[in-house]
């Protein structure tokens, strides 16, 4: 989810309509430091351009757009994503439409399902092949709907049933279980008494199975279930990493600050390694012996900022709308698995119903995209901003290679 990844490196995080001059100026020492290390680093600069915007600096913000064009490609600047207050600067438009004229237009994903309910809200989404059914969980109103393979749509869960604001879904469909992040993190009076948990329900049923709670997360975002059942959350609050387990204590495989921004993640199909999406690319952590390193990346393509992440036959599918307006991404990788080689766009953001891309799933169907969410329409105080302006919860399809 977004929000998470509005928070930048170690500093704090920075809403779109902020106008706290510290905070803008401590972001960007933590940016301007971070280059030091990584000059070349095309990511850093978009974030660097952000911060400007989020001040009004046009001229500094585009300036840092022109380092991010020179360097890499896959970014663009969106309207909504803090760049509100530069956005009607000439120069910052000129360069704005350099970048996007670089972008591929890959705009066919036709609608597989699309939910009557603006006022879900969704963030997460996973997808049940036996049954062909899919999960949708809602930000709003603390539940999961089901959605049949002929469309029906019904509850999973209900408002009441002790879930949180729903982020991240997985299916461990051997097994029968749903798995779903529940996080109070998303309103102020939410963190005054954090709740973070995952919930365990029988896929068929609806039954609870289990809660597992990770009393120091920060604000768990992602679930992800490995080969042979292992089940990993990410907690984008503090950048740490957990496995979880019914019946043990959660083991925390990246400490808290190792990846600032941890969201979707995915297991190798040997179970042996597993891939992090974090603000600025992507982590693998050795979930065989311990430790953890930064994913290199061999093309000048934007890996940062993915919301979902999928393995799909030792490939990545990457769902992005921080540094873009949003886009889904193939990622190939070395034969070790510790660098990415190929990046290809399968759908960019010229596609009519991309409203906030956050999650999906790959199947032997193709790749399921969660494209309209309106989940940015979420407030602080847990109500919805401009409600008419929400879009109706859209799921689309494209293909993945074989």
């Amino acid at each position: 989810m977004r929000f998470a990844l509005l928070a930048f490196l170690l500093a704090a995080a920075i809403p779109a309509a902020a106008q706290d001059t510290d905070a803008h100026a401590r972001v960007r020492a933590a940016i301007h430091e971070a280059l030091k290390k990584r000059p070349d680093d095309a990511t850093l600069h978009f974030f660097l351009a952000r911060v400007e915007a989020l001040g009004g600096n046009a001229a500094a913000a585009t300036q840092a757009l022109e380092e991010t064009e020179k360097l890499g490609d896959g970014f663009l600047p969106a309207k909504q994503l803090g760049f509100e207050k530069v956005w009607d600067d000439a120069a910052f438009q000129a360069e704005r439409a350099r970048m996007e004229a670089k972008l591929p237009r890959l705009d066919y994903a036709p609608t597989a399902v699309q939910l009557e309910d603006r006022g879900l809200l969704p963030e997460g989404m996973a997808y049940d092949a036996p049954s062909e059914s899919f999960f949708v969980g809602s930000i709003a109103k603390r539940k999961i709907v089901r959605v049949s393979k002929e469309g029906a749509v019904t509850d999973f869960t209900v408002e009441g049933a002790g879930l949180d604001h729903v982020l991240g879904l997985a299916v461990d469909a051997p097994r029968r279980i749903l798995y779903a992040v529940s996080t109070s993190a998303l309103t102020a009076e939410g963190r005054k008494s954090r709740r973070n948990t995952i919930f365990a329900f029988d896929v068929d049923s609806g039954r609870l199975l289990h809660r597992m709670e990770i009393a120091g997360a920060v604000g768990l975002n992602d679930v992800a279930v490995a080969p042979g059942g292992r089940i990993f959350t990410t907690d984008s609050g503090s950048g740490a990493v957990y496995e979880v387990s019914p019946d043990k204590e959660p083991k925390a495989w990246v400490a808290a600050g190792e990846l600032p921004g941890a969201n979707g993640l995915a297991a190798s199909p040997d179970a042996t390694r597993l891939y992090v999406a974090h603000n600025t690319g992507i982590g693998v952590v050795d979930i065989k012996n311990g430790g953890v390193k930064r994913v290199a990346n061999a093309t000048r393509e934007n890996v940062a900022a993915i919301d979902g992440l999928y393995q799909w036959h030792g490939q990545l599918v990457g769902v992005q709308n921080v540094t873009t307006p949003g886009r889904v991404v193939l990622i190939t990788l070395s034969a070790d698995g510790g660098t990415i080689t190929e990046v290809k766009t399968l759908l960019s953001h010229h596609h009519s119903a991309l409203d906030e891309p956050t999650t999906g799933a790959a199947t032997d169907r193709g790749f399921f995209l969660l494209a309209a969410t309106g989940a940015a329409h979420y407030t602080d105080q847990g109500t919805i901003a401009d409600p008419d302006g929400v879009p109706k919860p859209t799921i689309v399809r494209m293909l993945l290679p074989r």
